[in-house]
């Protein structure tokens, strides 16, 4: 937990954004990460989640979900969206969560292949968004899909750059 907290805070100090957002993270078990975000400052003009904004609490978790991921493998990189799009199923009408999971459960051989011959590689990941309180394991059906391919470039041992 202790490293959610620290990441939460790099996340609100290097992307402004989240802080308007109201972005929480909640729970990395090291294959999946769950954030939120509140309805009132993401709403629109008809109270419902604004798109922009379901787009954005996606995207972030899927970002984050790379650069946890590479944490966990003793890595840091530069890790880019680059290409992404969204499916709104349904509105958003209350608090809501975005969780995003590590394809199979894990990080892809060939993906750590890449990272290990070219310090750079890409990622295609998926993140559902549910409406309600924050849950890893949510019942109903998603309100909105995001699916994106994100790059890590420069990828590097934190245990050498501590040296």
């Amino acid at each position: 937990m202790a490293q959610l907290s620290v990441f939460q805070k790099r996340i609100q100090a290097e992307i402004p954004l989240t802080r308007a957002l109201g972005i929480e993270l909640h729970s990395w078990d090291g294959s999946a990460l769950l954030i939120s975000a509140p309805l009132e400052p993401n709403s629109n003009h008809q109270g419902t989640g604004f798109g922009g904004s379901v787009y954005s609490v996606a995207v972030t978790a899927a970002w984050g979900l790379m650069e946890l991921a590479l944490a966990d493998l003793g890595l840091k990189g530069s890790v880019v969206v680059q290409t992404g799009s969204i499916d709104y199923l349904e509105p958003v009408a209350t608090d809501f969560y975005a969780i995003c999971r590590l394809p199979g459960g894990e990080i892809p051989g060939r993906f750590r292949k890449a990272l290990a011959r070219h310090g750079k590689a890409r990622l295609d990941l998926t993140t559902e968004v549910f409406c309600g309180t924050p849950n890893s394991s949510p019942q109903g059906d998603p309100v909105a899909v995001f699916q994106g391919r994100f790059v890590v470039q420069d990828a590097r041992s934190t245990i050498a750059s501590q040296l």
